[in-house]
């Protein structure tokens, strides 16, 4: 079976996009090939050979898709941390083939731990996109953005992450989804607060069908949810749980990455896991013993940082406070020794 994979990096990005690219290749099923689609922005020869030297080429099929990103500077401005080639997610429609008529688009910044087929097998509903919502912006009135508070119908509509998007390309390419992004980012230069994402869910503006939570998530942000102050509030408890064990796409969102010189990242283990079969290790070199003693004091505290990330959260979201639940839930968390 093909299933369609779009990703979409810089040169920066091109060791993470190695890594997630080859974490889905081994856990995909064997009878599934992989039809991958690199949009790309000034990758070279050498570095293109390099990530592919990393995949099977047993396991799937490459097409090069070089942008020419002078075309659009002017809409899709760099938002912080978040590199521009973000945005070519959004002429999804108009570097792939007219015949590809449904795709899968994934973020350079994660791996991938179960069987992609599965999300491939999934039926689409009545929306042209399918996500997750995002855990830290889950409604339209969290996105600060001017432009998406202006057109929010509804500013209790959920909102969705872009960084996996299961897309219908033949409803996108009908809903002109494309060109309504290319006239908001022109109209809105910089004002997107979260990129491509900020447009999307302005466009859509709620019209998109759920995902699993496991399909996009990562520790931190699922440990927040299990929180009193935020349980339930916008994903079942068993929902969280079951993505805690058994999550599909672990996404490194934040700033702070695990290839990244950070005292601590708590999903630096299983990228380094993955990198170890990428061409790329040989300019990593060992582990760094420091580093590891470093990691090894973070994790002790990470829970701490989840308390006081739901404290932040659940203030933003204007819910009310229940500090001694969420303290006896902290106390619980040291003790076994989660979520790190």
């Amino acid at each position: 079976m093909n299933v369609n994979v779009a990703i979409y990096l810089d040169k920066n990005y091109a060791v993470p996009a190695t890594v997630m690219v080859r974490s889905l290749i081994d856990n995909a099923a064997a009878e599934n090939r992989i039809q991958l689609f690199v949009l790309s922005i000034g990758l070279t020869g050498d570095v293109k050979r390099a990530m592919a030297f990393s995949w099977p080429e047993d396991r799937l099929d490459v097409h090069w898709i070089d942008l020419d990103w002078t075309r659009y500077e002017r809409g899709f401005k760099q938002v912080n941390y978040v590199s521009k080639a973000a945005y070519a997610r959004l002429l999804i429609d108009r570097c792939l083939p007219s015949s590809v008529e449904r795709v899968i688009t994934i973020d350079c910044d994660g791996v991938v731990l179960d069987d992609i087929g599965k999300l491939w097998r999934r039926p689409h509903g009545t929306h042209s996109v399918m996500a997750v919502r995002d855990p830290c912006v889950p409604r339209l009135q969290d996105d600060a953005s001017g432009f998406v508070q202006r057109l929010a119908d509804g500013k209790d509509a959920p909102y969705f992450n872009s960084g996996l998007m299961v897309i219908d390309l033949k409803d996108w390419r009908n809903l002109a989804i494309t060109d309504r992004c290319l006239e908001l980012g022109e109209r809105c230069a910089g004002q997107a607060d979260y990129a491509d994402q900020s447009l999307l869910n302005a466009i859509l503006q709620g019209a998109w069908e759920p995902l699993p939570l496991r399909w996009n998530c990562n520790i931190r942000h699922l440990a927040i949810h299990t929180y009193p102050s935020l349980r339930d509030r916008f994903y079942p408890l068993a929902e969280v749980m079951q993505a805690r064990r058994h999550p599909a796409f672990l996404h490194f969102l934040s700033r702070h990455k695990p290839w990244h010189s950070t005292p601590f990242h708590p999903h630096r283990e299983i990228y380094r896991q993955y990198l170890k079969e990428t061409a790329w290790m040989r300019d990593e070199g060992p582990e760094d013993p420091r580093r590891q003693r470093e990691d090894a004091i973070g994790k002790k505290f990470f829970p701490l940082l989840c308390y006081r990330q739901a404290a932040a959260l659940r203030k933003k979201l204007g819910t009310p406070p229940s500090r001694l639940a969420n303290l006896i839930h902290l106390f619980k968390e040291c003790v076994q020794g989660r979520p790190a």
